[in-house]
């Protein structure tokens, strides 16, 4: 902390980026700051909302870089964010992409759905579109009344498309084709000029009800669904046809809730929303967010949102326009994406609360099942081995019903030969509790074990030699390892399997039950390498790790290359050593 202190002393009041690294001197938070010294300095002052204390509880150093102006500190923290990772940045999801149509500008150009639209591509885009469907089906309405190129690479002959009419066939033209009127009516139709495309498909759609293809009719009919599904249904409108987004916000002291309503030619066509965690500066977080969505997605002409909630200063990045509209239906329609970001944000809460008082509910009447107190603290444990070869034992832990894996354990059986199960537990629980107590730290409210009478008794026995008087119960399972019964204090429980409280023992028996097979299969496939490996000359513990890494199993190591065992970063020589240890044994 000395070190931390002296270097906050140093720190320049320009702007610049700023890298928070963990004891580990792993980058945990990257920010930007237009003067470094005081955004700095106010993570280590004053008082902070929960999450900026949990994550100044980690900071154990810190490094900076100094930019030449803000501009170039937030294009930097972006760049540092995709290259680091921190686990306290904010990193957009890419499960919520809408779909563009674009038309391309190749000299034979195309019409394709696209999710990725690139800013500076040769293509002019519409969209996005919420619903999917709808702009596929759209597309390929385009694709069957417009003759544009279908192929990805031009072909050298005609293809069906050409025989089809679909397609003017460039691959054959010897002169230049003229698209610029199909162009035209595209864009015309996109943009909402859908009259007429309607008017002919309302047309064929009748002439196929009167010739009795029914089936031909119906096709008709959905492809004038989608259309006015994609382009012409919406429910909100603005007269100068402009494409813009409004950023509804609404924060609390942890989270902020991002709303965005998307509108394309002066009509909401969709929306995109989040809820965000906050550290220390809310206005950074919302900026953080805009910039990186606005990265994967094509930036409209305006931003609108409101003055109060921000102070962006990322036009210039986003070559787009931020207004803050104070009156008339613009700011009517901000406000309904303030509201709309208000009401995710208390849905989220009560959500969240529901489940948090569900699980506490499901602990309570375990405990009272049980008669003991509410267990909020329970440690559950599984042993695992081969034969008694490769021995291990695995711990988890849950706190007011809720997993928290940050405090699963792995252990190692040091002291017992054999398949010893008994015996193995004991070790575990011992050093387990030894430690707890050595290190003065919270005990659990209950010891779940992963099993019966066996596993109880051996955790009771080892708890009684330290002096801790901590219930102990077994989750009992059948041949298929599921969670039937519970024991405890002699007695076999039934448990409803409908209930709340089954379906969580059976949850934490899995987990605990998962948790350790994954360790123990680890341990497995390092010890049969080790043996194998083991009387290769020059091979050491690092060459057996990387070949482990790279091959996974010792059947790959036999088919491999010299080539293919040098790229997993062992020498020639080495891998020469291997390749003629292997053949030795054929």
């Amino acid at each position: 902390m000395e070190d931390i202190k002296l270097k906050l002393q140093l720190l320049p009041a320009k702007p610049g980026c700023y890298l928070m690294k963990d004891k580990d001197g792993v980058i945990i938070y990257v920010g930007k700051a237009k003067n470094l010294k005081n955004r700095v300095s106010s993570y280590f002052h004053g008082a902070h909302n929960a999450k900026t204390t949990k994550l100044v509880e980690e900071i154990n150093d810190f490094e900076y870089i100094i930019t030449a102006s803000n501009k170039e500190a937030f294009i930097l923290e972006i760049n540092l964010i995709k290259k680091h990772d921190p686990k306290y940045n904010i990193m957009l999801k890419d499960d919520k992409t809408y779909p563009f149509i674009a038309l391309t500008n190749e000299k034979d150009p195309r019409l394709i759905i696209t999710r990725v639209p690139r800013k500076k591509a040769n293509a002019k885009y519409f969209g996005p579109y919420p619903n999917v469907k709808a702009a596929r089906i759209t597309c390929d309405l385009l694709n069957q009344i417009f003759p544009l190129r279908k192929c990805f690479k031009i072909p050298k002959k005609e293809c069906l498309y050409y025989h089809m009419h679909n397609c003017l066939g460039p691959c054959i033209s010897k002169e230049k084709i003229d698209y610029e009127p199909i162009k035209t009516e595209i864009v015309k139709f996109l943009n909402g000029d859908v009259t007429y495309v309607l008017k002919e498909l309302e047309t064929k759609m009748q002439e196929a009800s009167l010739n009795l293809e029914f089936e031909k009719a119906m096709e008709y009919r959905d492809q004038i669904n989608s259309i006015k599904s994609t382009v012409d249904h919406q429910k909100i409108e603005i007269n100068d046809n402009i494409n813009c987004d409004f950023i509804g916000t609404y924060s609390n002291e942890d989270n902020l809730a991002i709303h965005i309503l998307i509108m394309r030619q002066g009509k909401i066509i969709g929306n995109y929303q989040d809820i965000l965690p906050v550290y220390n500066d809310k206005i950074d977080t919302l900026e953080n967010y805009l910039l990186q969505y606005y990265t994967k997605e094509i930036t409209p002409k305006a931003l609108y949102i409101d003055e109060i909630n921000s102070n962006i200063e990322i036009e210039e990045i986003l070559d787009t326009k931020i207004i803050y509209p104070k009156w008339g239906n613009k700011k009517e329609l901000l406000d309904m994406a303030n509201l709309n970001a208000k009401k995710d944000l208390e849905n989220k809460l009560n959500i969240y609360q529901n489940k948090v008082l569900k699980k506490i509910e499901t602990i309570e009447k375990l405990g009272k099942l049980l008669n003991i107190k509410t267990p909020n603290y329970i440690e559950s444990f599984d042993n695992s081995n081969l034969f008694g070869e490769y021995p291990i034992s695995a711990m988890v832990v849950y706190k007011n019903g809720k997993a928290v894996p940050s405090l699963f354990r792995k252990y190692h059986i040091k002291t017992v030969t054999g398949p010893n199960d008994y015996a193995s537990m004991k070790e575990v629980i011992y050093r387990r509790y030894l430690r707890l107590l050595m290190e003065n730290k919270e005990l659990p409210d209950l010891i779940l074990m992963d099993g019966g009478q066996i596993q109880v008794n051996a955790c009771k026995e080892t708890l009684s030699s330290l002096n801790l008087n901590i219930p102990v119960a077994g989750i009992q399972k059948d041949d298929h390892h599921k969670a039937t019964l519970l024991y405890y204090e002699g007695k076999l429980i039934n448990i409803d399997k409908n209930s709340d409280v089954f379906l969580f023992l059976a949850n934490v028996s899995e987990r605990v039950h998962n948790f350790a097979i994954s360790f123990f299969r680890k341990e497995k496939t390092k010890g049969i390498f080790a043996s194998l490996l083991d009387a290769i000359n020059g091979l050491g513990p690092k060459g057996k790790q990387k070949l482990l890494e790279k091959f996974i199993t010792i059947d790959n190591i036999k088919k491999a290359s010299l080539e293919e065992l040098k790229e997993a970063g062992i020498s020639e020589n080495v891998a020469l050593n291997v390749i003629n240890k292997f053949k030795e044994k054929v």
